[in-house]
């Protein structure tokens, strides 16, 4: 059985914000994403529409927590800076409380506020560039589609860690998950 994918909102946001989610349906049966992911995808009108269209397809699942559960607690320390002496997002905070509850995989390309969590609690994480390498290895894009999605998402002020999918297959060209 795969495990679950929990996902933040700037992972998901590359692929929402050029309207361009064919390669999620090809790969993943469903996208989750905690309800403070949802609500950051709330502030931008255009993003919330196409976010709420995916999840009428069922094709997105919103998870919120039970606030007397163990996965709220870990989320508000997450989230509060308790456990690493600096807070995190809402998004990371629960992507993360609900990865480990969940036994699952974070996707985020947020590197600076998620990686102790991540090492604490030995979580995989997957990055936009993890989802392309995945899609180019099953043949779903070439590596010239790859660079153009790259492009686009650069375009939409998308955070990447390199210039192009070129560069980030030549550094990461394993699939992680």
């Amino acid at each position: 059985m795969r495990k679950p994918i929990f996902y933040d909102t700037d992972c998901l946001s590359c692929f929402i914000s050029i309207n361009d989610v064919s390669i999620l349906k090809i790969l993943f049966d469903k996208v989750i994403i905690p309800y403070e992911v949802y609500n950051e995808f709330s502030r931008v009108l255009i993003l919330k529409k196409r976010v709420d269209e995916l999840i009428e397809e069922n094709f997105i699942d919103v998870i919120d927590f039970d606030i007397q559960s163990d996965v709220y607690k870990l989320f508000v320390e997450l989230h509060r800076g308790y456990l690493f002496d600096k807070e995190m997002g809402r998004g990371e905070a629960a992507a993360i409380a609900l990865a480990v509850e969940n036994n699952g995989i974070i996707a985020s390309n947020n590197t600076r506020d998620i990686m102790k969590a991540v090492e604490k609690y030995d979580l995989t994480r997957i990055k936009t560039g993890d989802i392309l390498v995945k899609a180019y290895h099953h043949e779903i894009i070439t590596e010239h589609e790859g660079n153009e999605l790259w492009k686009k998402m650069l375009g939409q002020k998308r955070y990447l860690s390199e210039k192009s999918f070129t560069q980030y297959l030549k550094n990461n060209p394993d699939e992680i998950f």
